[in-house]
This record gives C-alpha cells, structure tokens and sequence, in this order.
C-alpha cells in the first residue's frame, strides 16, 4: 500500500547543490524535500510513497528523467538541466515533463513552478469530482465504471 505524503517533493540529481537550492524554496511553498542521488533509489522511494512534485537532473549516474517520468505518471517532473537551450527544453516538454529548469536552480523559478503544480493538481482534482456530480445526474446504467486512482 502506497503512503501518500502530498507535503513532500522529490530531488533526484547527482549534485547536492541542487537540493539544497530547491528544497529552500520548497520550504517557503509549505513542502519539505527529499534527496536521492540515483534513478535506482528514487524508484525505491516512489514506490513507497507520492510526491507533489519530483525534480529530476536530465543525467542520472543510472538513467535519465524520461524513466522517472514514467514511473511517477501523473506526478509533475520538473527536469533539472546545465542546458538553457532550447533544445533541451522542448526534448523535455516532449517526454512529458511538467516543466524545465536551468541549474543552478533560481529560488523565485523554482517556487513559481511548485505553485504552478499544485494548482494543477487541485484543478485537475476539481474537474473530477466536477465530473462525476455532472454525471450523478444520469441513471446509473448509463455511468462509466469508476476507476480507483488512489
């Protein structure tokens, strides 16, 4: 069973650095902040709990973020990169990360993208409980089956 903990966010990187810059704006948005160095102990760390947020490096010793977009699906991955470029940007965008930023991490970027996160959450949250009210409306032969996401 999962242990959800929706006041926490994940700091995958190889560089110590980057989690002592984050985690400070983290802590101003009301979330602590976890650190791992390697894909192989994040995938540990997901699997026993969710995060509202997982900041990933680009380059992990033991893989890259497009595994950790996929194992965290629909968590926000913000990937982490010494590129501001583009390029790097759009490759990230593409692989399904929530959003981008440049190292060394700024402090007012990094809180306006956990806002930027959360607030998605609560709205795509809200769409769904929007949703099914909508759908208690019709005779229930008519709804779909409910799916457990939790």
């Amino acid at each position: 069973m999962n242990m959800i903990s929706i006041d926490q966010v994940l700091v995958i990187s190889p560089e110590a650095d980057h989690h002592q810059k984050i985690s400070g704006a983290v802590e101003r948005c009301g979330l602590g902040s976890i650190y791992c160095r390697e894909f192989v102990e994040a995938r540990s760390l997901l699997a026993r709990q969710k995060f509202r947020v997982v900041f990933c490096h680009d380059a992990l010793p033991d893989g890259d973020f497009r595994g950790v977009i996929a194992a965290v699906n629909p968590t926000p991955v913000v990937v982490l990169s010494r590129f501001a470029e583009w390029d790097h940007y759009l490759t990230a965008l593409r692989a399904g990360a929530f959003d981008y930023l440049a190292c060394p991490p700024d402090s007012a970027e990094t809180e306006r993208i956990v806002w930027s996160a959360i607030d998605r959450q609560n709205l795509q949250n809200d769409w769904i409980v929007d949703f099914w009210q909508w759908l208690d409306r019709f005779p229930p032969q008519l709804h779909p089956p409910k799916r457990n996401d939790g």
